[in-house]
């Protein structure tokens, strides 16, 4: 296999590509899309194959096929000669995800030498959280499982945060590890925040993400409910999830009824250019993609200061968290912020700076750097191996050569 320090040949493994956007398929998309125009990036995942997408079987397991259903997510079935094809034909292989297709692919990188590089975009917390259950023993023997299986068979590990890398090697990480952002896209000069004529007096809140438990929207709406300004807030809810008539039901009843639902791109962008403020009241986040693109787009947020979650680091200041699980203190958070109109709209260049430092170009640079390294270490090492080999052959020869002592 060759090496070229100017062009990779990069497979990129995951279980959903298309027609979701959780914040490892969404980081996936944005990396992939960028490594493209300087390497050749082979997509290895579930749905309809097409140029540079090798598609694979899907499959839901019955007790959690529903709430994957409802969450857009599927597990791909690892066809080995499909995976074996691609593998022999590439430089190195990025997996996404610690599943089966995750652990077949690196059980196959490793027995064919391919170098692979491992993400870390998922939390079993979060996973079981999901399906409501909170077990901590379980939680704990999923990590290990996965770094068994998955993480430690990697000649690298890619984590989105600090805490993430922490997480991972004080429960046993061994495989060598660099913390690489998921990043935020540069969007350029942002659209001038104007309110429509039925928004004078009004106040936006703003709560992005996957309508799922682990998300904690019932904080964040009995939090608006008891804030002194709950009569004038409109809390607008996006994205899809199992948890979306829960979620509607609870917000129904606010004294201004929530927005709840799904919302396109564009109305997203309209959203986030207006909204005053976002709050994320999750409680386990490995970084928190939804606030880093609030914060691209100049929007302060509100954060539940949790101990298992990255996402407290992107608090523009101390003002901007709240207990978490605590919707009484998320209330007296949101009333002094709205007490203070102009230190939220001070915060939103707060917001703009912060997210310069997890500029989605600086973090792929970072991830080509990684890549090249580890291309290159794989193909020293198989040299080291080469050469140990041909002595090994060259010695029988030689010693028959030598005439024993005394003859």
């Amino acid at each position: 296999m060759t090496h070229s320090a100017a062009r990779l040949r990069i497979a990129y493994v995951l279980d959903v590509f298309d027609g979701i956007k959780t914040g490892g398929v969404l980081s996936a998309h944005r990396f992939v899309e960028a490594l493209r125009v300087r390497h050749e990036v082979t997509v290895v995942s579930t749905g309809v194959a097409a140029d540079g997408l090798v598609a694979l079987p899907a499959f839901t397991p019955p007790p959690f096929g529903r709430v994957m259903r409802e969450m857009g997510f599927v597990f791909a079935v690892p066809r080995r000669r499909v995976l074996e094809e691609v593998l022999r034909r590439v430089d190195l292989v990025h997996a996404q995800f610690p599943f089966w297709l995750g652990m077949r692919t690196a059980s196959l990188a490793r027995r064919l030498k391919v170098p692979l590089v491992a993400g870390f975009h998922v939390q079993p917390e979060n996973m079981f959280a999901n399906v409501g259950v909170h077990w901590p023993a379980l939680d704990e023997w999923t990590y290990r499982f996965f770094l068994r299986r998955f993480y430690n068979l990697a000649d690298a590990v890619v984590c989105p945060s600090p805490f993430a890398l922490e997480a991972l090697r004080r429960r046993g990480l061994v495989a060598p590890a660099e913390v690489i952002s998921n990043g935020v896209p540069r969007w350029g000069s942002l659209p001038v925040a104007t309110r429509p004529p039925a928004r004078e007096g009004v106040v936006l809140v703003l709560v992005v993400g996957r309508l799922a438990r682990e998300k904690r929207h019932d904080v964040i709406i009995e939090g608006v409910r008891r804030s002194r300004h709950a009569k004038r807030i409109q809390l607008v809810v996006t994205g899809r999830g199992p948890e979306e008539a829960r979620v509607r039901q609870r917000a129904a009843s606010l004294p201004r009824p929530a927005q709840v639902g799904f919302v396109s791109d564009a109305e997203l962008d309209r959203l986030f250019a207006t909204a005053d403020v976002m709050v994320h009241a999750s409680e386990v986040e490995l970084e928190g993609m939804a606030v880093l693109e609030a914060l691209g787009r100049g929007t302060p947020a509100l954060i539940a200061d949790a101990r298992e979650s990255a996402t407290p680091q992107l608090a523009v200041s101390p003002e901007f968290l709240f207990r978490a699980g605590d919707p009484a203190d998320l209330a007296r958070r949101l009333d002094h912020l709205l007490d203070a109109p102009d230190r939220l709209e001070k915060a939103r260049a707060e917001a703009l700076a912060l997210a310069a430092r997890f500029d989605l170009a600086d973090s792929v640079r970072r991830l080509e750097a990684l890549y090249a390294r580890v291309a290159k270490g794989a193909g020293a090492r198989q040299q080291a191996a080469l050469s140990a080999a041909a002595a090994d052959r060259a010695e029988p020869s030689a010693r028959s050569t030598m005439r024993p002592a005394g003859r």
